[in-house]
């Protein structure tokens, strides 16, 4: 059986690692689980483009390509809104 993968997951954890390791604020924090949780709050922003072929992979990709300014504005808000309410304690 073939694995369904969402081509959009690794879009965004491409640009969530661009954009903290660009961030020097120490104020955001970039624990697995803040990580996890901008994430997911990016990914429930975006339609999901599931794929279970190399070549749905590869059009999906195209398509996703199309879309990266978006992706990028998505997850600077999931930065920001994960940032102002953790999960967890600031400490």
């Amino acid at each position: 059986m073939n694995e369904i993968k969402n081509e959009v997951e690794e879009v965004v954890f491409q640009e969530l690692e661009k954009k903290l390791n660009a961030i020097s604020d120490e104020d955001i924090c970039k624990c697995k689980d803040c990580v996890r949780d901008m994430a997911c709050y990016a990914l429930n922003q975006i339609r999901p483009r599931y794929t279970v072929s190399l070549l749905g992979s590869l059009y999906t990709r195209a398509e996703t390509d199309t879309l990266i300014n978006d992706i990028q504005d998505i997850v600077g808000k999931a930065i920001e809104k994960i940032s102002q309410n953790p999960l967890h304690n600031k400490s």
